[in-house]
């Protein structure tokens, strides 16, 4: 079966979208730098966002990426200024939601997602390494990560869609039948030839904003009309384990975590409806 001619009709439905790849880098960082970990860029006179469920209450989160849109190229309807961070607690969920499924998904009890649009430059009115808040639990902190890296050299591209979208599967099994000699009744009929070859012909990436979510179980937008509307990937992480260069980034089990927001809500820069969603194998 040729795996190229079914993915051109799928992407007529499911069309790539305009992605930015990030490597993932061990590095010291600065405070407006792109990144995972690290000192946050956080102005003094903002209330730094603290923890309100889970054990966590009133701790403060902990910095899990920061993004510049001024160092990155532009894609489709994300800002091109201003500094978006992804704040999470570091309990046994990560900061996502205990309750795991629909709407509870999007509640920034633990996590927290924080738009700066006008990047204060000077650094005398931001909090130094020594101001952020840190955690006073009596439980040790549970993060996907230790240290802090650079997101480096973003590379803008087109990501087609991929299996892990709850999307994929209808649409895969149309085009499929459109050109087999033999019709499939659903995506997991296909024979393990066809679904190495689409499993090589994805593109996905360690870090990365737009293009199509990768989950390592299903996708939590499935029959349910209101996360449905949440299809752009905001920020998306995967596990990164490299000890030769020193990254260790791991959610849980080699897992990923995804955030996720309707366009019309990026748009109007509006970030209080998130999905937040991190899964393992």
């Amino acid at each position: 079966m040729d795996i190229k001619q079914i993915m051109s009709k799928v992407n007529e439905i499911l069309s790539p979208q305009p992605t930015v790849k990030f490597t993932v880098v061990k590095a010291e960082t600065g405070l407006f730098d792109n990144k995972i970990g690290g000192t946050p860029y956080f102005p003094k006179d903002m209330e730094y966002p603290t923890g309100k469920d889970n054990g966590y209450e009133g701790q403060p989160l902990t910095l899990l990426a920061q993004l510049n849109f001024e160092k990155l190229p532009h894609i489709p309807d994300f800002p091109e200024k201003g500094i978006l961070q992804f704040f999470i607690a570091g309990d046994d969920m990560y900061g996502m939601s205990s309750e795991c499924y629909g709407e509870s998904l999007m509640k920034q009890d633990n996590f927290r997602v924080i738009y700066h649009e006008n990047i204060i430059t000077d650094e005398s009115k931001l909090l130094s390494p020594g101001e952020i808040p840190k955690y006073s639990g009596d439980d040790e902190e549970t993060l996907p990560f230790t240290g802090e890296y650079l997101l480096s050299a973003p590379e803008k591209c087109e990501m087609p869609a991929n299996d892990c979208d709850y999307r994929f599967g209808d649409v895969f099994v149309k085009c499929y039948n459109e050109v087999a000699d033999e019709p499939i009744e659903n995506f997991w009929d296909i024979d393990e030839d066809t679904y190495n070859a689409l499993n090589e012909s994805s593109e996905t990436g360690d870090a990365f904003i737009g293009g199509y979510p990768v989950f390592t179980q299903s996708d939590p937008r499935e029959d349910d009309d209101v996360l449905s509307e949440c299809d752009v990937v905001l920020f998306e992480l995967d596990s990164c384990d490299n000890s030769k260069n020193g990254i260790d980034i791991m959610w849980g089990d080699a897992g990923t975590g995804c955030f996720l927001i309707s366009r019309d809500r990026l748009k109007a820069l509006d970030f209080s409806r998130v999905i937040y969603n991190y899964d393992c194998c």
